[in-house]
Protein backbone atom coordinates (compact mmCIF):
# COMPACT_ATOMS: atom_id res chain seq x y z
CA UNK A 1 0.00 0.00 0.00
CA UNK A 2 1.47 3.17 -0.88
CA UNK A 3 1.75 5.91 1.71
CA UNK A 4 0.00 9.16 1.58
CA UNK A 5 1.97 12.25 0.21
CA UNK A 6 2.30 13.75 3.90
CA UNK A 7 4.14 10.80 4.99
CA UNK A 8 6.00 10.49 2.03
CA UNK A 9 7.31 14.35 2.30
CA UNK A 10 8.04 13.86 5.96
CA UNK A 11 10.53 11.19 4.84
CA UNK A 12 12.23 13.70 2.50
CA UNK A 13 12.28 16.45 4.75
CA UNK A 14 13.70 14.11 7.94
CA UNK A 15 16.36 12.74 5.26
CA UNK A 16 17.42 16.65 4.34
CA UNK A 17 17.63 17.26 8.13
CA UNK A 18 20.18 14.70 8.90
CA UNK A 19 21.97 15.71 5.10
CA UNK A 20 22.19 19.35 7.13
CA UNK A 21 24.26 17.81 9.55
CA UNK A 22 26.80 15.97 7.48
CA UNK A 23 26.72 19.45 5.90
CA UNK A 24 27.75 21.22 8.92
CA UNK A 25 30.14 18.28 9.76
CA UNK A 26 31.82 19.36 6.32
CA UNK A 27 31.76 22.92 7.45
CA UNK A 28 33.96 22.24 10.31
CA UNK A 29 36.09 19.56 8.53
CA UNK A 30 36.76 22.76 6.04
CA UNK A 31 38.52 24.44 9.07
CA UNK A 32 40.25 21.38 10.37
CA UNK A 33 41.96 20.85 7.06
CA UNK A 34 43.02 23.81 7.22
CA UNK A 35 44.36 23.91 10.48
CA UNK A 36 46.24 20.36 9.72
CA UNK A 37 47.85 22.44 6.69
CA UNK A 38 49.68 24.43 8.92
CA UNK A 39 53.37 24.39 9.42
CA UNK A 40 53.93 22.46 13.12
CA UNK A 41 51.37 20.11 12.33
CA UNK A 42 51.91 16.23 11.68
CA UNK A 43 55.12 17.01 9.38
CA UNK A 44 56.86 18.90 12.21
CA UNK A 45 60.00 17.21 12.98
CA UNK A 46 62.05 16.36 16.28
CA UNK A 47 63.88 19.76 17.51
CA UNK A 48 66.95 18.26 17.75
CA UNK A 49 67.10 16.75 14.41
CA UNK A 50 66.39 20.15 13.03
CA UNK A 51 69.41 21.79 15.13
CA UNK A 52 71.64 19.58 13.98
CA UNK A 53 70.26 20.31 10.37
CA UNK A 54 70.94 23.86 11.25
CA UNK A 55 74.44 23.87 13.05
CA UNK A 56 75.59 21.32 9.60
CA UNK A 57 74.27 24.45 7.78
CA UNK A 58 76.16 26.81 9.65
CA UNK A 59 79.04 24.84 9.32
CA UNK A 60 79.43 24.33 6.09
CA UNK A 61 78.41 28.00 5.57
CA UNK A 62 81.25 28.82 7.78
CA UNK A 63 83.70 26.39 5.67
CA UNK A 64 82.62 27.91 2.07
CA UNK A 65 82.50 31.74 2.55
CA UNK A 66 84.60 32.40 5.73
CA UNK A 67 84.86 36.02 5.67
CA UNK A 68 80.98 36.20 4.91
CA UNK A 69 80.13 34.40 7.19
CA UNK A 70 82.08 36.19 10.30
CA UNK A 71 80.71 39.45 8.72
CA UNK A 72 77.37 37.82 8.81
CA UNK A 73 77.84 36.51 12.89
CA UNK A 74 81.03 38.37 14.48
CA UNK A 75 80.65 37.25 17.51
CA UNK A 76 79.10 33.78 18.96
CA UNK A 77 76.11 35.35 20.50
CA UNK A 78 75.66 36.71 16.94
CA UNK A 79 76.11 33.09 15.95
CA UNK A 80 73.70 31.31 18.16
CA UNK A 81 70.88 33.92 17.99
CA UNK A 82 70.91 33.31 14.07
CA UNK A 83 70.85 29.34 14.73
CA UNK A 84 67.65 29.44 16.84
CA UNK A 85 66.16 31.88 14.32
CA UNK A 86 66.99 29.37 11.07
CA UNK A 87 65.48 26.25 13.60
CA UNK A 88 62.52 27.98 14.14
CA UNK A 89 62.41 29.00 10.38
CA UNK A 90 62.91 25.75 8.99
CA UNK A 91 60.98 23.45 11.63
CA UNK A 92 58.47 22.69 8.80
CA UNK A 93 61.39 20.60 6.74
CA UNK A 94 62.38 17.39 6.79
CA UNK A 95 65.97 17.59 7.83
CA UNK A 96 67.98 15.99 5.33
CA UNK A 97 66.17 18.22 3.15
CA UNK A 98 67.80 21.38 4.92
CA UNK A 99 70.97 19.46 4.33
CA UNK A 100 71.08 18.57 1.09
CA UNK A 101 69.65 22.45 0.34
CA UNK A 102 73.17 23.48 2.01
CA UNK A 103 75.41 21.83 -0.03
CA UNK A 104 73.30 22.94 -2.68
CA UNK A 105 74.01 26.22 -1.65
CA UNK A 106 77.46 26.49 -1.27
CA UNK A 107 77.96 24.45 -4.90
CA UNK A 108 75.89 26.96 -6.78
CA UNK A 109 76.25 30.13 -5.36
CA UNK A 110 79.21 32.84 -4.57
CA UNK A 111 77.51 34.35 -1.68
CA UNK A 112 76.55 33.10 1.83
CA UNK A 113 72.62 31.99 1.72
CA UNK A 114 69.78 33.75 3.51
CA UNK A 115 67.08 32.10 5.39
CA UNK A 116 64.57 32.37 2.38
CA UNK A 117 66.77 31.02 -0.27
CA UNK A 118 67.28 28.18 1.81
CA UNK A 119 64.06 27.46 2.02
CA UNK A 120 63.81 28.15 -1.83
CA UNK A 121 66.41 25.10 -2.22
CA UNK A 122 63.99 23.25 0.29
CA UNK A 123 61.25 23.40 -2.74
CA UNK A 124 60.13 20.37 -3.91
CA UNK A 125 60.24 20.27 -7.99
CA UNK A 126 58.13 17.49 -8.44
CA UNK A 127 59.27 17.48 -12.46
CA UNK A 128 62.73 16.76 -11.34
CA UNK A 129 61.10 14.02 -9.15
CA UNK A 130 58.93 12.18 -12.11
CA UNK A 131 56.29 12.87 -10.09
CA UNK A 132 52.81 15.08 -10.66
CA UNK A 133 52.49 18.99 -8.94
CA UNK A 134 50.03 18.48 -6.07
CA UNK A 135 46.92 19.50 -7.25
CA UNK A 136 47.06 17.10 -10.63
CA UNK A 137 48.19 14.30 -8.36
CA UNK A 138 44.77 15.51 -6.12
CA UNK A 139 43.09 14.84 -9.56
CA UNK A 140 44.18 11.58 -10.50
CA UNK A 141 43.21 10.38 -7.21
CA UNK A 142 40.01 11.87 -7.30
CA UNK A 143 39.50 10.29 -10.71
CA UNK A 144 40.95 6.90 -10.04
CA UNK A 145 38.51 3.53 -10.92
CA UNK A 146 40.87 1.18 -8.89
CA UNK A 147 41.92 2.28 -5.70
CA UNK A 148 44.31 -0.68 -5.01
CA UNK A 149 48.05 -0.28 -5.18
CA UNK A 150 47.95 -2.40 -8.45
CA UNK A 151 45.87 0.61 -10.46
CA UNK A 152 47.45 2.55 -12.99
CA UNK A 153 48.90 5.26 -10.70
CA UNK A 154 51.52 7.63 -11.99
CA UNK A 155 53.66 6.98 -8.95
CA UNK A 156 53.50 5.67 -5.72
CA UNK A 157 53.45 8.54 -3.82
CA UNK A 158 49.64 9.79 -5.17
CA UNK A 159 48.20 6.15 -4.19
CA UNK A 160 49.69 6.35 -0.83
CA UNK A 161 48.68 10.17 -0.30
CA UNK A 162 44.60 9.43 -1.16
CA UNK A 163 44.99 6.39 1.01
CA UNK A 164 46.32 8.27 3.94
CA UNK A 165 43.21 11.10 3.21
CA UNK A 166 40.58 8.50 3.20
CA UNK A 167 38.65 7.83 -0.14
CA UNK A 168 35.15 9.10 1.85
CA UNK A 169 36.65 12.55 2.43
CA UNK A 170 38.31 12.37 -1.14
CA UNK A 171 34.84 11.50 -2.84
CA UNK A 172 32.41 12.96 -0.64
CA UNK A 173 33.83 16.33 0.56
CA UNK A 174 34.43 19.38 -2.48
CA UNK A 175 37.94 20.24 -3.43
CA UNK A 176 38.42 22.98 -0.92
CA UNK A 177 38.35 20.66 2.22
CA UNK A 178 39.61 17.87 0.74
CA UNK A 179 42.41 19.20 -1.28
CA UNK A 180 44.58 20.65 1.78
CA UNK A 181 44.66 17.56 3.18
CA UNK A 182 45.53 15.08 0.33
CA UNK A 183 48.12 18.24 -0.68
CA UNK A 184 49.98 17.77 3.21
CA UNK A 185 50.12 14.37 3.00
CA UNK A 186 51.36 14.24 -0.81
CA UNK A 187 53.93 16.85 -0.03
CA UNK A 188 55.15 14.80 3.48
CA UNK A 189 55.94 12.21 0.76
CA UNK A 190 57.57 13.97 -1.85
CA UNK A 191 60.01 15.36 0.76
CA UNK A 192 60.58 11.68 1.79
CA UNK A 193 61.35 10.65 -1.65
CA UNK A 194 64.11 13.73 -1.78
CA UNK A 195 65.24 12.77 1.45
CA UNK A 196 65.55 8.90 -0.40
CA UNK A 197 63.29 7.22 2.51
CA UNK A 198 61.33 4.53 2.08
CA UNK A 199 57.77 5.35 1.26
CA UNK A 200 56.21 2.27 3.29
CA UNK A 201 58.55 2.24 5.58
CA UNK A 202 58.32 4.72 8.52
CA UNK A 203 56.45 7.39 6.70
CA UNK A 204 53.46 6.99 8.43
CA UNK A 205 54.81 7.92 12.04
CA UNK A 206 54.56 11.14 10.35
CA UNK A 207 51.33 11.15 9.24
CA UNK A 208 49.43 8.74 11.61
CA UNK A 209 48.96 11.59 14.19
CA UNK A 210 46.07 12.86 12.38
CA UNK A 211 44.24 13.87 16.25
CA UNK A 212 41.69 16.53 14.13
CA UNK A 213 41.49 14.37 11.17
CA UNK A 214 39.70 11.55 13.78
CA UNK A 215 37.61 13.56 14.85
CA UNK A 216 36.07 14.62 11.72
CA UNK A 217 36.04 11.38 10.56
CA UNK A 218 33.72 10.52 13.94
CA UNK A 219 32.02 13.55 13.19
CA UNK A 220 30.73 11.72 9.86
CA UNK A 221 30.34 8.32 11.56
CA UNK A 222 28.50 9.54 13.77
CA UNK A 223 26.30 11.76 10.99
CA UNK A 224 25.71 8.58 9.07
CA UNK A 225 24.50 6.43 11.95
CA UNK A 226 21.89 8.83 12.44
CA UNK A 227 21.14 9.27 9.00
CA UNK A 228 20.91 5.56 8.88
CA UNK A 229 18.53 5.14 11.96
CA UNK A 230 16.50 7.67 10.36
CA UNK A 231 16.07 6.01 7.01
CA UNK A 232 15.26 2.98 9.32
CA UNK A 233 12.33 4.75 10.99
CA UNK A 234 10.52 5.85 8.06
CA UNK A 235 10.74 2.10 6.67
CA UNK A 236 13.76 3.07 4.18
CA UNK A 237 16.24 0.73 3.81
CA UNK A 238 19.44 2.32 4.31
CA UNK A 239 21.41 -0.66 2.20
CA UNK A 240 18.84 -0.22 -0.41
CA UNK A 241 20.49 1.72 -3.09
CA UNK A 242 19.09 2.54 -6.30
CA UNK A 243 16.22 0.34 -6.26
CA UNK A 244 15.42 1.32 -2.89
CA UNK A 245 15.40 4.84 -4.12
CA UNK A 246 12.92 4.19 -7.25
CA UNK A 247 10.67 2.75 -4.54
CA UNK A 248 10.41 5.68 -2.69
CA UNK A 249 9.89 8.12 -5.45
CA UNK A 250 6.69 5.40 -6.15
CA UNK A 251 5.49 6.19 -2.94
CA UNK A 252 5.47 9.59 -3.44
Amino acid sequence: MKKGPNVASQQLKNLQTAAGQISTTSTSTEQQAKNSSQPGSQSSYAKADILDAVNFTFMLMRDAFPQQFINAFPSQDSRDRARSLWAKGLADLHPQLIKKAAIKSIKESKFLPSLSALRQLCETRYEDLGLKDPLQAYYEACRATNRTREGFWSHLAVYLAAKETGWQLLEGEPQNVALPVFERNYEILCNRIVAGENLEGEMFKALENHAQMDELRKAQIAAEKKLRKDMKQHGINPDGGRDEFLRMMEDL
